[in-house]
């Protein structure tokens, strides 16, 4: 499988890896190998792969008339139009 970096590691690499070559042209050695480490740094960073998705809990509401289950944001029961909601546990 191959690696491919993702929208944020792009925005790291790019000015890295330009800053870093313009470096070296000018033949600023130190600061090129520093730019290069801190964005080699910030790569490895901004990987999401092997990170845990974060645990959203979702709370649900059922209609008090008929128990349909629905969400907090609905206006009116889709089943029966109650705007009653009770919270679910």
């Amino acid at each position: 499988m191959a690696w491919r970096p993702n929208r944020n590691q792009w925005l790291a690499i790019w000015p890295a890896a330009i800053f870093g070559v313009m470096s070296l042209i000018s033949g600023a050695w130190v600061t090129a190998l520093l730019l290069f480490a801190v964005g080699g740094v910030l790569v490895w960073q901004l990987d999401s792969r092997g990170r845990r998705p974060e645990n959203i809990v979702i709370k649900s509401v059922v209609c008090g008339d008929c128990g349909a289950v629905g969400e907090p944001h609905w206006a009116r029961c889709p089943k029966c139009g109650a705007a009653n909601w009770k919270t679910a546990s």
